[in-house]
């Protein structure tokens, strides 16, 4: 981290205005946690015959949708698209401050690119502990690093930033429980992270790091060009799973010699964070995506529902 100017960190809050159940169940053996919401019903008085009463407009809200089987459908349109494939799961209402489904969601999955959140993060982050963009030629470089996922560009600031260290103290900073570097130092895409971690990660850029640092980095999250720099079509996931919503997000992907590593994640619409990590047997990369975007697909008329509460 080089020379900044000094910005006074503002922290946030969430107001969660709205009562959850949850119910846990199974899926292949994972830990599935669905949780539905429920509005308290009208009351309504009876007025006595002999008062007058003034005609008032019926508003009728729509039902909240049935949330039981949301991350089942998840993981089962993934899985029966690419078999073994392991999953971690989470959709968040931001409006709500609610985990409204999840699956594995604690389990630490390699980051591949989404890592580049936590480099990016610990770049506008000063010495002494305020925030600040970076110069110009290093705005524009993280502009890169995130709408392109420049793999240059982000192993220039690992290297320069401390490496495995930038994980241990972004992590510490923001909270995230879940999340370790890498073993081998060089391959900074071998952290590991959880859906929940990562749903943590979205929340504290948009609403802990001041407003004037965010807006460049979740522009370019907004703005990632497909193809990736590397080629790599990164309109998997959320892009074509959820098309006609607006979208800021950070993918990842990554060859193994044993596995593919696919994750999709982003804000989506403003409101909902959603976060699909996979582990995937060594099957095409193409056949990979297809099996994140079908686990996403199951979520766009959920969403429209949600919408309308």
């Amino acid at each position: 981290m080089g020379r900044r100017i000094r910005w006074t960190l503002a922290g946030a809050g969430l107001a969660a205005a709205a009562m959850t159940a949850g119910v846990a169940v199974s899926v292949d053996g994972h830990q599935v946690t669905p949780a539905a919401v429920r509005a308290s019903p009208p009351t309504a008085s009876d007025s006595p015959d002999d008062t007058a009463v003034s005609p008032v407009a019926s508003t009728t809200e729509a039902p909240y949708p049935d949330l039981s089987s949301v991350a089942r459908d998840v993981s089962d349109a993934v899985t029966a698209a690419s078999r073994g494939t392991s999953v971690g799961f989470v959709l968040y209402d931001r409006e709500s401050g609610k985990e409204l489904a999840a699956v594995d969601a604690d389990r630490p999955y390699y980051t591949a690119s989404v890592v580049k959140l936590l480099i990016a993060i610990d770049e506008v982050r000063t010495n002494d502990g305020t925030w600040a963009l970076p110069d110009a030629d290093a705005v524009e470089d993280l502009t890169d690093m995130l709408e392109g996922s420049n793999d240059a560009i982000a192993s220039q600031f690992w290297e320069q930033n401390g490496g495995n260290a930038i994980v241990t103290r972004t992590a510490a900073l923001i909270g995230l429980t879940h999340t370790t570097p890498p073993t081998d130092p060089t391959q900074w895409g071998m952290a590991k992270t959880s859906a929940t971690d990562v749903v943590t990660t979205y929340e504290y850029l948009q609403d802990v790091i001041p407003d004037e640092v965010a807006a460049p980095l979740l522009e370019a999250l907004g703005n990632a060009r497909n193809p990736a720099d590397d080629g790599w079509d990164q309109y998997f996931g959320i892009p074509d799973g959820l098309p006609g919503r607006p979208w800021q997000i950070k993918q990842g992907w990554m060859i193994l010699r044993n596995a593919l590593v696919l994750n999709t994640t982003g804000i989506v619409g403003g409101r909902y964070v959603v976060v699909l990590m996979t582990q995937q047997p060594p099957i095409t990369s193409a056949k990979g995506r297809a099996a994140v975007t079908a686990g996403i697909r199951t979520l766009a008329p959920l969403l429209t529902q949600l919408d309308a509460t």
